[in-house]
């Protein structure tokens, strides 16, 4: 079964590790942290068991096609280190939302253990009834910079059971370089401005369409199924606040994902002072 983020558990783990996070040292350096990769694969075949009788034959037919069945499942994702004592605590808290998060394994593990568990996870709904014949899972996980004291990190998930297509699902978090703590839209924007924030993402997609009414927009399959909303998969950037919208979000496979990018002067009015002052 597909393990795909929840965002409301972001917020409430957000609001959680808030309460727990480090306070801010005037001595913590951001560019003394690093990333790095952990990468793990591993390929399973397992051939089909012959049945004992006509009888159990047929349902085996039922529940699986002839021939055998592989598993590809790959883990390639970064973490967090530092050399900065300073830094060390931020750089553990971050590492556990991710193991938490992402990996959907308790913080208490390793990262290699949490790695090694994630995979066994993986291979175990591949032996049940549920994922076909052919199954490809790969996660790739990577951290960048973004404005000052914020660390984006974006998740690709492949995912492919059989049909016309495999799957893409990205998700974006943010972290705050200073504290550790998993930073929610509505740290960034309050509530009452949320309204306006998603006037000018609508605006802005019209312009990166050329489309002129919403008319045009549909007619390029774009919000048909939907209305505009706002991402919870946004990064902090040092240029501009990126929001992205993966495959049928808000327009068909066909169309792809698509990005929103609003530069800080578009939202100078609507963001949160916390965060205005940082760009």
């Amino acid at each position: 079964m597909k393990r795909h983020i929840t965002y409301c558990i972001y917020l409430f783990l957000g609001t959680v590790f808030t309460s727990l996070a480090i306070g801010c040292n005037p001595n913590t350096n951001w560019n003394n942290i690093e990333f790095y990769n952990v990468e793990k694969m591993e390929q399973l075949t397992e051939k089909p068991i012959e049945s004992e009788t006509e009888e159990d034959s047929v349902d085996f037919g039922l529940l699986h096609e002839a021939g055998n069945r592989e598993l590809d499942v790959k883990v390639d994702m970064q973490f967090l280190k530092t050399e900065n004592v300073a830094n060390e605590k931020v750089c553990n808290l971050i590492n556990e939302h991710l193991i938490e998060l992402l990996l959907k394994q308790s913080s208490q593990l390793s990262i290699d253990e949490a790695v090694e568990q994630y995979i066994e996870d993986v291979k175990a709904d591949f032996r049940s009834d549920e994922i076909g014949n052919a199954y490809h899972e790969h996660l790739t996980g990577r951290a960048e910079y973004g404005m000052e004291y914020v660390i984006n990190y974006r998740l690709l998930e492949e995912v492919f059971t059989g049909g016309a297509h495999p799957s893409q699902q990205t998700t974006i978090l943010r972290f705050n370089a200073q504290t550790g703590e998993f930073i929610t839209l509505d740290q960034v924007f309050p509530t009452l401005n949320q309204s306006l924030l998603q006037e000018r993402l609508l605006v802005k997609l019209m312009k990166d369409q050329n489309a002129h009414s919403m008319e045009e927009l549909h007619k390029k399959g774009i919000l048909e199924m939907s209305n505009m909303f706002i991402s919870n998969n946004f990064a902090l950037r040092d240029d501009s606040i990126e929001f992205y919208y993966n495959e049928y979000d808000i327009a068909p496979y066909a169309s792809g994902a698509n990005t929103i990018c609003l530069s800080y002067d578009d939202v100078k009015d609507i963001i949160s002072t916390t965060w205005e002052n940082r760009k």
